[in-house]
């Protein structure tokens, strides 16, 4: 959709890319409320509270979903078509309703649901944490590879993840992080962190992670540091983005998720971490779903 735009709202507090939007109701009234803008999610996600202000026709009784989280685990989800208003566009789509989880407990405000990211790639839009919008994309990345402090394609995530992702190094080892915009904190494992050896400061406070699968994950924080690959450099001297992060540790499972094979059916590496909006708003990245480059300008964070 060209000149589409729509303004992140309160992204500074929230840290979630949050967007107005409203629908039509069956009752012929407008209901307005929030649209999370989630690139860790495949598919759109409806919040179950929605259902009883839509027609009966919207339920697409052939088509159900399981959808994972974490190792894997699902929740069937039903799909409905679902109409909305979002910035100075209209969209349809078939949305999918985990009936366990009601996401108005997570929120203080009307919540419509979750946009994920083969809608973004369908509608060619940018999630832009440098302008703090999701604007439709020009369709190019302009500049030279030494403009930008982070630059890295999603191909190879789609491709053997089915959802985007970076590479993080140490010591010669390499991990996979889902660029996860529906993360609000950075979430590795505990046996990542201590196998690569990036934890600078342990602290005393304890949290927890709730999964789309309604499952809560008990984790604790640190201060990290992290070596992400970026596209550049040479065989000998790789380019990487060099930051930190305060992130949340679990030690439930040893990866968020495996059992991963590349198109050869070979296996290949597990996900052993999220990370979040917060991060990425914090180093203002830009993750252009048309283009299908996530990147960082010099002059960012």
């Amino acid at each position: 959709m060209k000149n589409f735009t729509a303004k992140l709202r309160d992204i500074q507090n929230l840290k979630f890319p949050i967007v107005k939007a409203a629908f039509k109701g069956q009752d012929d009234k407008i209901y307005v409320g929030a649209m999370m803008i989630d690139t860790g999610s495949v598919n759109c996600i409806l919040n179950k509270s929605v259902l009883p202000l839509l027609g009966d026709n919207a339920r697409i009784n052939e088509r159900s979903m399981t959808i994972h989280s974490v190792q894997h685990k699902g929740v069937e989800c039903q799909a409905y078509s679902f109409s909305f208003r979002m910035g100075n566009g209209m969209f349809s789509d078939t949305f999918f309703v985990n009936s366990e989880i009601n996401f108005d407990q997570l929120f203080d405000f009307p919540f419509i649901g979750i946009v994920g990211y083969r809608f973004l790639i369908n509608h060619g839009l940018v999630l832009d944490y440098e302008t703090e919008t999701l604007h439709s994309s020009l369709g190019t990345i302009e500049g030279v590879n030494e403009d930008y402090a982070f630059f890295f394609p999603m191909s190879f995530g789609l491709k053997n993840y089915n959802i985007p992702v970076v590479g993080l190094v140490c010591d010669n080892k390499e991990y996979i992080l889902v660029a996860d915009s529906g993360a609000n904190t950075t979430i590795l494992t505990k046996h990542m962190v201590e196998e690569a050896g990036i934890v600078e400061s342990w602290s005393s406070e304890k949290g927890n992670v709730t999964s789309f699968t309604n499952e809560t994950i008990d984790a604790a924080y640190c201060d990290v540091t992290l070596s992400l690959i970026s596209i550049g450099g040479t065989a000998e001297n790789p380019k990487i983005f060099h930051t930190t992060d305060c992130v949340q540790v679990t030690d439930e499972y040893p990866y968020l998720m495996d059992g991963f094979r590349d198109s050869e059916g070979n296996d290949i590496l597990p996900i052993s971490g999220l990370l979040s909006s917060a991060f990425m708003l914090k180093n203002k990245w830009v993750l252009d779903f048309s283009t299908g480059i996530m990147f960082q300008r010099n002059n960012g964070a």
